[in-house]
């Protein structure tokens, strides 16, 4: 079980598209600015990363939470904020890489929905996404975390 406090998606500028924020203690700003200082880290990863891989893992940690990072193939970055967990770095690598496969699977299905409203590129300000979005890190963030994880309908 990991809590996931943010999912954010951004442009391939750093532009925030979508921040979701699942912690009423925290405000919006602080998310926004874990995602900002991520861009970066990002960037060097993708550069070296030959491979292909989507999943960039770790970014950075602050304080008492994690920062983990995933590229999409058009360059849309995906952002994961969580608390720092006591299970092992492969077992939380399997969970946050399956968050990041949903989100990527709610945002292509965003993406592709021809009755989305012109210029939706910029924002993602659809109530299906956000609470799809929301419906996916509150799954894993819950004890019974062995459910499969809610994915997107065409």
């Amino acid at each position: 079980m990991i809590k996931v406090h943010c999912i954010a998606v951004l442009s391939r500028q750093g532009n925030p598209l979508y921040v979701g924020n699942f912690d009423q203690q925290q405000e919006d700003v602080k998310y926004h600015y874990l995602a900002h200082t991520s861009c970066d880290v990002i960037d060097e990863r993708v550069e070296q990363n030959r491979a292909g891989d989507l999943f960039l893992g770790l970014l950075q940690t602050v304080g008492d939470m994690v920062v983990y990072g995933y590229v999409m193939n058009t360059g849309k970055r995906i952002i994961l904020v969580s608390s720092v967990s006591t299970e092992s770095a492969a077992v939380r690598n399997a969970l946050v890489k399956e968050i990041f496969q949903a989100v990527h699977a709610a945002y292509i299905a965003h993406a592709c929905n021809p009755f989305n409203e012109a210029g939706s590129e910029d924002r993602l300000a659809d109530a299906k996404f956000d609470s799809l979005v929301a419906a996916i890190a509150r799954a894993r963030s819950t004890p019974s975390a062995a459910e499969p994880l809610p994915r997107a309908r065409p």
